[in-house]
């Protein structure tokens, strides 16, 4: 097993004190002024444990994790801005020129920076000299004005303008509508998270402003809700054709107090590792009955040959909430028309799932040394490493040693016996043996009975990187840079 050691540059706002200096009289000298860079990172929740880079204008990277609100911080004392700034996954990006200040990543954040660098939302692969934030955040607002006047939000800029993810205000926003982007097409898609119906489009012209080809009207806003709840969840699905159950993987929903459902899952991706959301879904709460809906969303192994249009895929579940709140049921996964699933042959995969609500699970006690292994996409199980893991409520601090003797560190949440973690490690085979890792995602289920940990993960591989297929050598085979994991404590 194949550990690469970083060393992580998790950067708080701390006051430096100069010590030992000569103010000319023998006194100590002048105290150096401490710059930061703040801000939260959310797609309506708070993205929790989520690696954030910022690059400066020399090219320097340092990178920082979320706490269990989103929130994030830098230390830019030595750092030239401009900065740019992106998340791991999810694909956020922001910018500032200041050396010091609030800089928000969210999908809002992100539509400015498209807006303003004609339709691309990347900077961070190449930096572009110069934006006109100004205008290009003077423009979304005029276009989602009437969306912004509903939830009580005045002069906000949306890069520079702290907010909290609590359902309020800025928030409330961003938890009611999506914010689709289009590089290629240089277009904007506002959608009522809720109903998935598109309520506003524009088009970016040179000028670093939205042309709006169907503007948001007052009626599209006053159906969008006042107010929402949130809840998380941890699910796994089991096919009907012989595959093993798979999860856990995280779920987001808000209800709009009125029997509307907006969904979100997030799971890791297969080619890189990075967290994203799966996708979003709309459905429907009647008494303990639930459904939902996903379109574009396939959960098989497919063949997928060309021509066919992945966005035609359909996934349906539908459940029962017991008296804990969890939900159990069914799911039918319709591919689009000429597209089979390998698991049986057919254009329709069917199973169950089961979702455990953590809103409010008081965090299980995960602390402790583990023996932990890793099983890759294709190969064999391996190990062990030695994992620990401290604890102060639902936040964790690990520490290993792989068998080699290299360390490495992360941080990470419990939600009641669930947790998600990241360290920046590469746990398979890759092609760049030079690589520097990124953090690789594990989300896992705790049983106190056994005193294990069991679940999935996404490596840490970088850009441009692979992880090798077993038969590489003679094919040159890649394979998905994920696999499952388990921690036994000792």
């Amino acid at each position: 097993m194949k550990m690469t050691k970083l060393v992580l540059a998790i950067l708080f706002s701390i006051a430096i004190t100069a010590c030992g200096g000569d103010g000319g009289d023998g006194g100590p000298g002048p105290t150096p002024t401490t710059q930061t860079i703040s801000g939260v990172a959310a797609v309506g929740n708070p993205l929790s444990q989520v690696p954030v880079y910022l690059k400066d204008k020399t090219g320097k990277e340092v990178n920082a994790l979320t706490n269990d609100d989103g929130n994030f911080s830098f230390v830019t004392t030595d750092l030239t801005p401009p900065f740019y700034l992106r998340t791991q996954g999810y694909g956020l990006f922001t910018y500032t020129d200041q050396q010091s200040g609030t800089a928000n990543l969210d999908p809002l954040a992100t539509a400015v920076i498209a807006i303003a660098n004609g339709g691309e939302a990347d900077i961070c692969t190449n930096p572009p000299t110069q934006l006109d934030l100004t205008t290009a955040t003077s423009t979304l607002k005029d276009f989602l004005s009437l969306v912004l006047q509903k939830y009580g939000v005045q002069d906000a800029d949306f890069i520079t303008t702290p907010f909290d993810a609590n359902g309020q205000g800025m928030d409330a926003v961003i938890d009611s509508i999506h914010t689709e982007l289009d590089p290629a097409n240089k277009t904007i898609e506002i959608k009522n998270s809720f109903t998935g119906e598109t309520i506003g489009q524009g088009t970016f012209n040179a000028d670093g402003q939205v042309n709006e080809t169907d503007p948001i009207d007052q009626d599209e806003v006053n159906n969008l809700p006042q107010s929402m709840t949130s809840k998380k969840y941890f699910s796994y699905t089991e096919d009907n054709y012989g595959s093993p159950e798979f999860g856990p993987i995280m779920i987001d929903m808000l209800d709009d107090g009125n029997g509307k459902l907006s969904v979100a899952p997030t799971a890791t991706d297969g080619d890189t590792g990075d967290m994203y959301i799966i996708s979003y879904g709309q459905g429907t709460k009647t008494g303990d009955s639930i459904s939902f809906t996903f379109h574009g969303l396939i959960m098989c192994n497919y063949t997928d040959p060309p021509g066919t249009d992945d966005s035609k895929a359909i996934a349906e579940f539908t459940g029962t909430i017991d008296a804990n709140g969890n939900i159990s049921g069914t799911f039918t996964n319709t591919l689009p028309p000429g597209d089979t699933c390998k698991e049986n042959g057919g254009n329709t995969y069917e199973g169950a799932f089961r979702a455990d609500d953590v809103t409010n699970a008081t965090p299980a006690d995960i602390a402790g040394t583990y023996d932990v292994y890793v099983t890759p996409d294709e190969w064999a199980e391996e190990g062990p490493a030695t994992l620990t893991i401290t604890q102060s409520g639902s936040s964790i601090d690990i520490s290993a040693i792989d068998p080699q003797g290299v360390e490495f560190s992360g941080h990470g949440t419990v939600y009641g016996n669930y947790t998600i973690f990241r360290i920046p490690v590469i746990l398979g085979h890759d092609t760049n043996q030079n690589a520097t890792a990124e953090y690789a995602t594990f989300f896992g289920e705790f049983d106190s009975e056994t005193n294990t940990i069991k679940g999935f993960y996404g490596d840490g591989i970088p850009p441009g990187d692979e992880l090798k297929a077993p038969d590489y050598d003679t094919t040159g085979r890649t394979t998905a840079a994920e696999g499952f994991w388990m921690a036994v404590k000792k």
